[in-house]
C-alpha cells in the first residue's frame, strides 16, 4: 500500500515536542558518559488542533481511522520537512455548535 500524504492545515495554536533517545553510564567520581541511542535518537511530536465544519472534520476523522492508529503516512512539518507520522493514542472531537467541530490529535514521528 502506497503511503499518503496528510494534507489539511492545523489551526495556528501548534506545539512541537522534541524528544531524545540516550545512553548513560555512571562512572566513578562523578562522572557520566552519554551518547545517543540508535540513529534516530531524535524524535519528534507535534500536538495540533482542527476547527471547521462538520464536514471538513469528518474527512480527517476518516483519514485517521483509515490508518488506525499504527499506519504511518506523510505530514508536512511546520519547518517544511516531510516526515512519516503515526497516530497512536487516537484524536478527540467536540461539537461546538452551529455546525462547527473541533479535532485534537497527537502526531508523532515514525521510523
Amino acid at each position: 500500500m502506497t503511503k499518503r500524504t496528510f494534507t489539511w492545515t492545523p489551526n495556528n495554536n501548534l506545539t512541537a515536542t522534541p524528544k531524545f533517545k540516550t545512553l548513560s553510564a555512571k562512572l566513578g567520581d562523578g562522572y557520566e558518559q552519554s551518547a545517543g541511542d540508535g540513529i534516530n535518537a531524535r524524535s519528534s511530536s507535534w500536538s495540533l488542533s482542527f476547527t471547521g465544519k462538520q464536514e471538513r472534520i469528518a474527512q480527517i476523522c476518516q483519514f485517521l481511522d483509515e490508518h488506525a492508529g499504527w499506519r504511518s503516512f506523510y505530514w508536512t512539518e511546520p519547518f517544511g520537512k516531510q516526515v512519516l507520522i503515526k497516530t497512536p493514542d487516537g484524536y478527540s472531537t467536540k461539537d461546538l455548535g452551529a455546525d462547527v467541530y473541533t479535532l485534537t490529535v497527537t502526531f508523532k514521528e515514525g521510523f
